[in-house]
């Protein structure tokens, strides 16, 4: 009966030590917490320091905001006439999605394997003026490059980001910077 009443003995004393850990990593949590919460606010948000009443900071805030935008309209109107005599920035350019024909061909490592791929172009319609003799040439260099790749470099999704990102360079210098990007939309290893 001895031993049992020093396990009891000895249990209590470690189940109390856990309650205070725990209640002191509370405390440095929530306080962490707060302090991080009060340093990311906007300083608008953050509790009056001068002690006056919400009510009143939110009149001052209004008749401040009403100030600002008096001054903001006064602005508009001097900048308005000289506004209307200059032109309006130009459009943002948009972009059109060529389609390429498939491409198959075999890799480099090993001799067996072939790879298929469907891919677009991204190009601003203005600036190709020849688009069939663009796309023969992009198809050359993609195979070109693909027949030196070795299977091993395409494998996973980090193969297929760095596929995507050569044949999008390979593009680029190729087209003069006319092609935007290079849109894989599905390859096949075998």
């Amino acid at each position: 009966m001895a031993k049992t009443g020093e396990k009891e003995g000895s249990a209590a004393p470690s189940l109390m030590q856990t309650v205070i850990a725990a209640t002191l990593v509370g405390l440095i949590g929530g306080g962490g917490g707060f302090f991080l919460g009060f340093k990311l606010l906007p300083e608008s948000q953050h509790a009056p320091s001068n002690g006056a009443a919400p009510a009143e900071n939110a009149h001052a805030d209004a008749t401040a905001t009403q100030d600002k935008e008096k001054a903001a309209s006064s602005a508009h109107d001097k900048a308005g006439h000289d506004a209307a005599k200059t032109k309006k920035p130009p459009a943002a350019p948009t972009l059109e999605v060529k389609e390429l024909p498939p491409i198959v061909t075999n890799l480099g490592e090993p001799a067996s394997s072939w790879i298929r791929i469907q891919a677009a172009i991204l190009v601003e319609p203005a600036e190709l003026k020849h688009a069939d003799k663009l796309s023969a040439q992009l198809m050359s260099d993609f195979i070109a490059f693909l027949r030196a790749a070795p299977m091993r470099s395409l494998e996973g999704a980090d193969g297929l980001r760095r596929l995507q990102e050569e044949l999008s360079e390979r593009a680029a210098i190729r087209s003069e910077g006319v092609v935007r990007d290079v849109i894989i939309e599905s390859m096949v290893v075998q």
